[in-house]
């Protein structure tokens, strides 16, 4: 275990570990950020929608990002995280190479895992011609033609979105039973729906392939869907006896039922998006900024709300 003492450790390098750093670098705390590297939107290559950082490549923008908080002193740790539990006072983040960290507070910000429906050739095409948010991809492949799967999330609110970027969309519904209201949305969007099922996946030079199983293949520019997700919490069991973080989030900050545990990003409520996950990340560094004020100097800030579950 190593003897210093953090102030914060931040479990997670995405925009909300990076954006809780920079607020707490700023803020002349001692943070440590513990970061695996293996984060859902890798696939995707580019990131969108983060003002100064559009279009650029996610690799770029975590260098630079990192380049930048670095000059206020934080620590950045290369590891897989395998614990975070209460000991006394303090929290003990464990990693998987380099040993346990002991601090006052952690903010988890480990995001969540997407899962690709059991369709062959999909996952191989996720973030290449495989999508799922529109306001991310969808103006790279504006005025295509595209497929937007409904056969395991139904996503007849994502084709209505999409169709914002484009007038030509076809719903791929794979033999799943459509109920009376998500085809009243469909028809109300103007959406085909090709209701056989899919048999496989496949690139195409036009974008994308799908066969389905009385012999036809359809072809997009590019295919949109939902997915469900997975919190990525196994650090915290058995402390955490929840499903997920949002159950014990009690403010809009980030603050949790459990002592000295915030949350950031994905894993927290709010938007899956990468600014609003930066901006999660910023919330919760003040959470924690407040509280470490309130706990050294009793009576300086106000007392905080009664938390809301």
């Amino acid at each position: 275990m190593t003897a210093e003492l953090y102030d914060t450790v931040i479990v997670g390098g995405g925009p909300a570990g990076l954006g809780a750093a920079l607020y707490l670098g700023r803020s002349r705390r001692r943070v440590a950020l513990v970061d695996s590297g293996d984060a859902r939107n890798m696939a995707a290559g580019v990131m969108h929608n983060m003002l100064t950082n559009d279009g650029v490549t996610i690799a770029d923008f975590r260098a630079r990002a990192r380049a930048e908080i670095s000059r206020y002193g934080v620590d950045f740790v290369d590891d897989e995280v395998i614990s975070v539990a209460p000991e006394g006072d303090r929290l003990v983040t464990a990693a998987k190479e380099s040993g346990a960290f002991r601090s006052r507070t952690v903010i988890y910000a480990a995001g969540v895992r997407s899962k690709v429906p059991d369709v062959p050739g999909l996952a191989a095409l996720w973030g290449k011609g495989v999508f799922e948010c529109p306001y991310c991809h969808a103006y790279e492949v504006r005025d295509g033609h595209f497929g937007v799967y409904g056969g395991a999330v139904p996503g007849e609110c994502l084709a209505a979105t999409l169709t914002a970027w484009t007038s030509s969309l076809t719903y791929l519904s794979d033999r799943r039973e459509l109920p009376e209201e998500e085809q009243g949305f469909l028809a109300a969007s103007g959406v085909k729906v090709v209701p056989e099922k899919i048999a496989a996946v496949a690139a195409h030079p036009d974008g994308v392939a799908v066969d389905l199983t009385d012999g036809s293949v359809l072809t997009f520019t590019a295919l949109f869907l939902h997915m469900d997700t997975e919190p990525r919490v196994e650090p915290l069991r058995p402390w955490l006896q929840a499903a997920d973080l949002t159950e014990v989030q009690t403010d809009e900050r980030g603050r949790t039922s459990l002592p000295r545990l915030y949350v950031a990003g994905d894993l927290g409520k709010n938007m899956q998006q990468a600014a609003m996950a930066a901006a999660s990340g910023g919330l919760a560094a003040m959470a924690v900024n407040a509280d470490l004020i309130r706990e050294d100097r009793p009576g300086a800030l106000y007392d905080l709300p009664p938390a809301a579950h």
